[in-house]
């Protein structure tokens, strides 16, 4: 039997690392020992919360040293890859730390995923373990995860919430593992430039991303975001985000851990429950995207009722709107924008002592200590400030790489830059406004699709001569999926054909295009390449027209 062991694949320019391991950005510690730490000072003080369970840092430190046990017990190697895909269950938190106690590397997957993703990062992992939800709303995973283990090196899956509790697969099961020692235990698990997770994102390419992180790289960005924002134990955390995205990740596994302070998770996005729950728990902190800010306004708006106990709102992954972020500052709490990509979280961020103009109107400036650049993306040549161009970022919260290796050429700079294909411009004072992106990408409610994964499938369709994916604008996601198709000859094709097409390839939902636009030709750059955000800006115009 063959163990697959995961390691970074990019590793910064020598007086880089240097430099971050004398400045204390990376201090080889690791994941592990934060929460072990984390259970002796806070003990029975909760840590996380879901609809049904409150774990305290001694119950969450407990379970997930029995769950590492059993992963080892079961012939676990340090640095490999265990699969999770969950909803935002508490559960998920003890699989987590599980996974880093036993020395594996999580790989969070998404509960929309289906077989055809699903399928290339289990192939690519080479995981052995996966812990998976039985059911989770109307769908059951066992068919999907019986046909994955037949085509994969997939050997053993956990059930979470079985529907048998005395089911040989399922979690309960794992949990009745006998508690390891301490001191056996800390011996299993990876520190420093020891890979912790690996996080896919959708690219330009059809395939995703698998982004390496390692745990210093982790740790890094917990402490970036944590001693900008003052965090302690003190805070509380509310989390709707899901917890195999990067901010659902640092928000329910490793602020808590970090600094003591408690997170309520929300499995099913509910505005309504959900600012019940930051009512009832006092919330004073949050990173999410701009949807749920609109949301939690329009309910704070409606029933008349201010938030007063909120201290920071930090948003990211779409534009807050002005109107919106003086509103929710009212009603909620401090409203802040922030940016940064699952490569590399939170590389600028703004802060409430800002001038209101750039605290809503900017991505704040880089959070130190990361270096950005804007540059001509043909050239590599810096820009002056107040000009577009692409952002370059060199940071100790970075990924370590992709595990395709032939990505890193693309992407990296020969002196530790991580190329973005974000587009941005940095004023004079320092301050980062995003102004759209080079990579093929559509960002829906913060769900990163690739255009051209949608593409290459709707291409194969008989009555299709060719096509282009766009987004479109939406005032609640800030994108949703439109697709643009030049029909052969006098071939007729509708939406609903297009759905029933991409579902047969086991594609998420939340992927399917939304609207259907036939063309007779698509506009083109001098080289034939489509212009793809024309195809957006006629989209955008048309919605614009039928809303009014």
């Amino acid at each position: 039997m063959t163990i697959h062991r995961i390691t970074r694949t990019w590793t910064p320019p020598a007086d880089r690392v240097a430099h971050f391991r004398e400045a204390g950005f990376w201090r080889d510690a690791s994941v592990a020992g934060s929460l072990l730490r984390a259970a002796d000072r806070f003990g029975e003080r909760p840590v996380v919360r879901d609809g049904e369970t409150t774990l305290t840092f001694s119950s969450l430190a407990d379970q997930a040293m029995r769950v590492a046990a059993w992963l080892r017990g079961h012939g676990l190697q340090a640095g490999e890859a265990v699969l999770f895909q969950l909803p935002n269950w508490h559960e998920a938190a003890v699989i987590f730390h599980g996974i880093q106690l036993a020395g594996g590397v999580v790989v969070p997957v998404t509960p929309i995923l289906r077989r055809r993703e699903v399928g290339f990062l289990l192939g690519q992992t080479q995981a052995r373990f996966a812990f998976v939800s039985q059911r989770f709303r109307s769908y059951d995973y066992r068919d999907l995860y019986h046909e994955l283990s037949q085509e994969t090196g997939l050997e053993h899956v956990v059930w979470v919430r079985a529907a048998d509790p005395a089911d040989a697969t399922g979690l309960a099961q794992v949990l009745d593992t006998p508690q390891p020692e301490r001191e056996e235990v800390e011996t299993w698990g990876g520190r420093g430039d020891d890979v912790a997770l690996v996080i896919y994102t959708s690219g330009t390419t059809s395939d995703p991303k698998g982004a390496i992180h390692t745990h210093d790289g982790v740790l890094a960005s917990t402490r970036m975001v944590g001693e900008f924002f003052g965090l302690n134990e003190n805070d509380v955390l509310f989390c709707p985000t899901p917890v195999t995205h990067i901010t659902g990740i640092s928000m329910t596994f490793l602020f808590p851990v970090a600094y003591g302070c408690p997170v309520t998770i929300q499995a099913v996005w509910s505005p309504e429950e959900a600012f019940d729950l930051i009512r009832r728990d006092r919330t004073t902190f949050m990173i999410f995207a701009t949807p749920f800010l609109k949301a939690l306004t329009e309910i704070a708006v409606a029933r008349g009722v201010d938030l007063d106990h909120i201290r920071t709102i930090a948003c990211g992954g779409a534009d807050v709107p002005e109107a919106l972020a003086r509103q929710a500052t009212a009603r909620l709490g401090e409203v802040v924008r922030m940016y940064g990509a699952t490569e590399a979280p939170n590389v600028s961020c703004g802060s409430p002592w800002d001038p209101t103009d750039k605290q809503w109107g900017t991505e704040g400036r880089w959070l130190f200590p990361t270096q950005g650049r804007v540059v001509d993306p043909e050239t590599g040549e810096d820009l002056p400030s107040g000009t577009v161009g692409e952002a370059w970022w060199q940071a100790p919260q970075m990924l370590a790489g992709y595990l395709d290796r032939a990505l890193n050429h693309s992407n990296f700079t020969q002196d530790g830059y991580f190329r973005t294909g974000d587009l941005v411009v940095v004023d004079d004072e320092g301050y980062v406004t995003f102004s759209g992106r080079l990579k093929d990408i559509i960002n829906r409610g913060g769900e990163k699709i690739s255009a051209k994964e949608i593409e290459d499938l709707i291409v194969v369709l008989p009555q299709v001569d060719e096509v282009a994916v766009t987004p479109m604008s939406d005032d609640a996601l800030g994108e949703r999926v439109c697709a643009w198709v030049i029909p052969r000859s006098e071939a007729q094709l509708t939406l609903a054909e297009v759905t029933e097409h991409l579902l047969t390839y086991g594609l998420a939902k939340q992927k399917l295009p939304e609207r259907l636009e036939i063309a007779a030709d698509f506009p083109r750059t001098p080289s034939g390449k489509v212009r793809k955000q024309e195809l957006r800006g006629r989209v955008d115009a048309t919605l614009l027209r039928q809303a009014t």
